[in-house]
Order: C-alpha cells, then structure tokens, then sequence
C-alpha cells in the first residue's frame, strides 16, 4: 500500500540509488529525512524497496539547491514545492553591488578613523544581519582591503587596523546571539605559526548564526592543547583555519598528528586559502573547505547524519 501523502502520478519511477544521481543527495540523508520529516514519501516496490515519482525527485533537486546556498534541510522540507522555487530563483538573482559599501568601509581604513570604520562595519551588519554580512559582505570587504595593502594605499597598520575592527564587531554580534545547546560542538583554532585569526572568526560567526555550539581557542594554539582541548571539551568537530602564507608540507603534517591524536569520532573540517593544495590528500574524517559557504554544508551534513 502507498505511503499517505504519495503522489498518484504513475509516471516514470525512480530507486533510492537513481534518486542520489539525479540529485546529489546521498541514500542516508533521504532515508533521514523521511523518518525525521515525513518527506520524501516513497512508495515500495514488491521487493520493499524504495521509489520515488518524478515530482519528488523535483523537489529534491529544489532542495539540494538551497541546502548549496546555505539553507538548513529541516527549514526546507516543511515548504511547498511554489515556495522552494521562489526561494530558488531568489537565490539565483545577481546580488547588489558592494562598490559602495567597499568603498565607504576603505575610505575610513585610509582616514584612520577607527569609530566611522566601526559605525560603517555595525551599520552593514545591521542591514544584512550576521549570516549574510559575515558570508556575503565580509569577504568582499577583506579583498578590497587586501587590495588597497597591495597597490600601496593602505599600509600595513591600516589593514591592522580593519582587521582589528571587524574582528570587534562580529565578537559583539555573537555575543547578542542566544545561547544553544544545538550540535555540533566545534573547536575552532589554528595551529602554531598561523597567526591570521579573522577567517577562523568568520566561520565561528557563520556556524554560530546557525545555532552551533562553538568553542574558539583563537589563534596559534599548541597542538598538545588542541587535543587536551578536544577532549576537555568534548568537541565534535575541529574547526581549523590555514592562510595562503602557511607552509603546505607543515599543514599536512599537522593535520595527520591532529587526527592520529583525536577520537575518531570527532572530524575535522578544515578552510583556508592554503588547502587546495592539499585536497588530493584523502584524510579519514578531515574534510575540506575551501570556500566559506562550504562550512554550512559540513553542519548540514553533519545534523543530517547525527538527528536530534
């Protein structure tokens, strides 16, 4: 007998194994999803295997989408299929240009003036809210500063100075966030000899606007700490960040001592500009980052395979 709520329609037919093809969703989050959410609804063929109608494996698609956008699956499969196609041509419009907003933020940097930096900084945090000043606006301000460094209008101090800046306004933006008791518990922290801390920040900003529990030990941690810490803590995941100007062959090495010395339930996710040189590398529960939206799909994975 079909399952409640199944579709009527008696096209064309698809199994749990087709279905992961088409979509790019693996067989464990479907099988998740149906126990925890009540969809997608397959029916059974007369071996109990699964298969899915073509109006599913639609909105499954929609889904996989918006999951690649940054949103969390349990928001998604409660809304209608108009909703998530609304949702998905959202997504894909152009955003606004940040030229003046750059603009505005690097001309405060050259002034030296660290409250109208500040006061810029909070009022785009404020229009955009956390989630999206921290994935959509912080990086292309960090790249227009890093510019302005490189071509000679900005000295050194002065990047200082915004990295500093920034780095006070998403810290007071997480701490008006409410607490939670949702997992993961991610360790955040970078190794001995990398001192950059801002992208560690964003990426604890990032998870944290969506509900993680996050511990940061900030930068240049031992790795005998890191892994007293992980176990102290009971982390779940280890969050670290590598710059461009860190050593590869140092990376790996600390990647392979940190997973020897960790419980292997715990995984490491690893970003940075520095790991794409690394990424051939097939390192049991170390998963790469590359990108800064790439971290929410490692939590929404994560959630995925560890419901509540």
């Amino acid at each position: 007998m079909d399952k409640p709520g199944a579709s009527e329609h008696n096209g064309f037919m698809l199994n749990i194994a087709q279905v992961e093809r088409e979509t790019g969703l693996s067989k464990d989050a479907l099988r998740v999803w149906e126990r925890r959410y009540g969809f997608p609804q397959p029916r059974r063929d007369d071996n109990g295997d699964r298969l899915y109608d073509l109006e599913q494996v639609a909105r499954l698609r929609l889904i996989k989408r918006l999951i690649d956008q940054g949103y969390r699956p349990g928001k998604l499969l409660a809304l209608p299929v108009d909703e998530l196609e609304a949702m998905a041509r959202q997504s894909m419009a152009p955003a606004p240009p940040p030229a003046n907003d750059a603009a505005q933020v690097l001309e405060k940097v050259a002034a030296n003036d660290h409250a109208g930096l500040r006061f810029a900084l909070n009022r785009l945090l404020a229009r955009r809210g956390l989630h999206h000043f921290v994935r959509d606006i912080a990086p292309q301000l960090n790249s227009a500063v890093g510019e302005g460094w490189v071509s000679g209008r900005l000295s050194v101090y002065q990047e200082h100075l915004y990295t500093e800046e920034i780095s006070r306004v998403l810290r007071a933006a997480m701490a008006n966030l409410p607490a939670v008791t949702t997992p993961p518990r991610i360790l955040l922290t970078t190794v001995s000899g990398e001192a950059h801390g801002l992208g560690l920040l964003m990426v604890e900003s990032l998870l944290a606007s969506e509900g993680a529990q996050c511990i940061s030990l900030g930068a240049q941690t031992p790795m005998e700490d890191i892994l007293k810490a992980a176990t102290g803590c009971k982390a779940q995941v280890l969050a670290l960040s590598f710059s461009v100007a860190f050593p590869a062959r140092q990376g790996l090495a600390a990647l392979r001592t940190l997973r020897a010395g960790l419980p292997s339930g715990v995984e490491i996710w690893v970003g940075g500009s520095m790991i794409r040189s690394l990424m051939k590398h097939d390192l049991p529960d170390v998963h790469w980052t590359p990108e800064l939206p790439d971290c929410l799909k490692r939590l929404a994975d994560w959630r995925d395979r560890h419901p509540v």
